[in-house]
């Protein structure tokens, strides 16, 4: 199927298993490839902003100021550093290219103020392959270390998914549920306040992204078998960490890793495509 942001060219995925899948970016000329990587996640800015039910509806007439509004919509302020949004734009990404999802809800309007963080979930999308409907609730984390990325993964296991967290949360996304959502009805019913939880657990996917700084490329400056090896070897361990430290057996859970030279490199180049989107 053809990927809506077009990644095939810059975001390969080189494991894919039911419970992990692993993102390799790669090189150029002997340097990794953080323009295009850049380039990539800031394609998604539009559509995570404004909703992805907005694509189609916008005119030429307003596609500048939308795309000003779209970018000031992510945030405003210099602290950049320490915000999630980034991990969320990577979220929705790897979502829409690699797992064939729809976005149902951008948790981006449950914000109670500009430049607010919102709680909840990092990203809310759905997939509907024949009569398999699964309702996708994400995570995400863009960190120096993929061991802490993965303990504190583990740990929003723990505090968002349980009867009482999620069913505040789909309270909400009740409300703002878009008219032309595919199957509206059926994800009314699964989101409804009296749904049981043993159909809800049965019905949604989580899907964890960690984006973080990886030593792969301290060694690594070319795709080579060895680099290869190296990256499934890391991706593989990590996993392995994950497994050990989750507690949730009843859950489908996905692990999703981007490992990445420096992540804060990562978070200042997006951090200034963004402010340059909010001045166009």
């Amino acid at each position: 199927m053809p990927r809506p942001f077009n990644s095939d060219l810059v975001i390969a995925e080189r494991i894919t298993q039911h419970n992990l899948r692993a993102y390799h970016v790669g090189f150029d000329q002997k340097m990794f490839r953080l323009q295009p990587l850049v380039d990539t996640i800031r394609g998604v800015i539009p559509e995570y902003a404004l909703g992805y039910h907005q694509g189609n509806n916008i005119p030429y007439t307003e596609i500048v100021e939308r795309l000003q509004d779209a970018a000031k919509t992510v945030y405003t302020t210099d602290k950049y550093k320490s915000r999630g949004e980034f991990g969320e734009l990577i979220l929705h990404l790897l979502l829409r290219d690699f797992c064939n999802s729809i976005p149902l809800i951008s948790t981006i309007f449950f914000r109670d103020a500009p430049n607010v963080p919102a709680h909840g979930f990092d990203g809310v999308h759905i997939t509907i392959e024949g009569n398999n409907k699964k309702l996708w609730l994400g995570e995400s984390k863009l960190y120096k270390s993929g061991k802490d990325g993965i303990t504190d993964l583990v740990g929003d296991i723990e505090k968002h998914f349980n009867a009482d967290y999620i069913k505040q949360q789909f309270s909400l996304i009740t409300r703002k549920l878009p008219e032309h959502t595919p199957e509206i009805e059926y994800w009314r019913s699964l989101l409804h306040k009296h749904q049981k939880l043993d159909v809800i657990f049965s019905s949604i996917v989580i899907p964890m992204v960690c984006t973080y700084s990886s030593d792969l490329f301290i060694n690594h400056n070319d795709e080579t078998a060895d680099y290869l090896r190296d990256f499934e070897e890391e991706c593989r361990s990590l996993h392995a960490d994950f497994l050990k430290k989750n507690k949730a057996t009843n859950l489908e859970i996905i692990l999703l890793l981007l490992p990445v030279p420096n992540k804060d490199d990562l978070n200042q180049e997006l951090d200034a495509r963004l402010k340059s989107m909010q001045k166009i």
